[in-house]
């Protein structure tokens, strides 16, 4: 009897978690790629999350920074924050200082034919009372991007524009990368199709914001559009959630005959996803052509609203009501037996 009840506060303390298939990209990438079936929920639990590694010289999903330390003090903190740098004691000194560098826009999503490019600009603005010399470089996109230097100098409130070159190879799909200024980030998603487009496709992240609590269900609404003749014609969608170092963490695929346009909704399980930001990318694929596009989203720390945290405290509270309850129990019987020995 003792046993069972043992067994049942565990079950009740302790859920059981679920998992389903995982499998490492052939390729040899090490990218986790979840194949889930449409009527499977919950894919990602049980997935064990593998955070940023702060200090690595990288920025990854989760990290404002990283500047190849994980010394404080230095404007990235050693856990990989925008930190306010404090100078040396001094006259005057001992006073935090902001950030210095400000960069826009922080997010590029790009729509480019096959073999074709185009420049955009990125202000960059020096916010500070002297003179600075600012890094600038690209991650993950060696073959998508050109960038006309590798650093800027800016005088006290000086603005430059800094010209970037975005690049489609023969290699349709939905690519994504960042460029670093100074330790900030642009995030970029170039979206490739081939140069014959008979279809348009068109997916919007529908969640307040583009946030997703941590958890929570990403929800989209995609569009397809024939561009030519109407004709009845079966074409697949491939679905995928990426972050901007490249690393894949869904992929779906669905098929659908479309003969005029059309408009849908799709969910998606974010389950654990590391805090971050992330593409939704969709590319419809026909006879002869794809067509991609994407759509930003950032997954945030769920809310704790008080009503929740009540339930949370009632249900502890009656876990422990019971366990002493138990433990009462046991004790009475065991000095009932004590006294029928007597």
């Amino acid at each position: 009897m003792k046993k069972l009840l043992i067994v049942f506060l565990i079950f009740l303390i302790f859920p059981v978690i679920n998992a389903d298939v995982i499998s490492l990209n052939p390729g040899g990438s090490g990218n986790v790629v979840v194949n889930p079936h449409e009527y499977i929920e919950g894919f990602f639990s049980g997935i064990p999350e593998i955070g940023p590694i702060c200090g690595n010289g990288i920025v990854e999903t989760g990290e404002e920074c990283d500047d190849g330390n994980t010394v404080s003090g230095d404007g990235c903190s050693a856990t990989c924050t925008v930190e306010a740098v404090t100078p040396p004691e001094g006259p005057g000194g001992g006073e935090a200082v902001t950030p210095t560098i400000s960069v826009s826009p922080t997010e590029f999503n790009i729509n480019l034919a096959v073999n074709t490019n185009v420049e955009k600009i990125i202000t960059v603005t020096n916010l500070g009372t002297s003179s600075t010399t600012v890094g600038v470089s690209q991650q993950n996109l060696d073959q998508h991007v050109i960038l006309d230097t590798t650093s800027l100098t800016l005088g006290a409130g000086e603005t430059k524009n800094l010209k970037v070159i975005f690049v489609a190879t023969s290699e349709t799909g939905i690519f994504t990368g960042r460029i670093i200024i100074d330790g900030r980030v642009v995030s970029v998603s170039i979206n490739v199709r081939t140069k014959l487009l008979l279809f348009d496709s068109n997916i919007v992240v529908l969640n307040k914001d583009y946030k997703v609590p941590q958890g929570d269900k990403l929800r989209t609404q995609v569009t397809l559009i024939p561009m030519g003749e109407k004709e009845r014609i079966d074409v697949t969608l491939n679905y995928v959630i990426k972050d901007y170092t490249g690393k894949t963490y869904l992929t779906r695929s669905e098929t659908t005959m479309i003969d005029d346009k059309v408009e849908f909704n799709r969910n998606f399980d974010t389950g654990i996803l590391p805090l971050g930001k992330y593409i939704v990318g969709l590319q419809l694929v026909y006879p002869n052509g794809v067509a991609p596009s994407s759509a930003h989203f950032e997954v945030v720390e769920r809310e704790r609203r008080f009503f929740g945290k009540l339930v949370f405290f009632l249900i502890i509270l009656i876990l422990i009501v019971l366990i002493i309850i138990i433990i009462l129990l046991i004790k009475r019987q065991r000095d009932k037996k004590k006294q029928q020995g007597v």
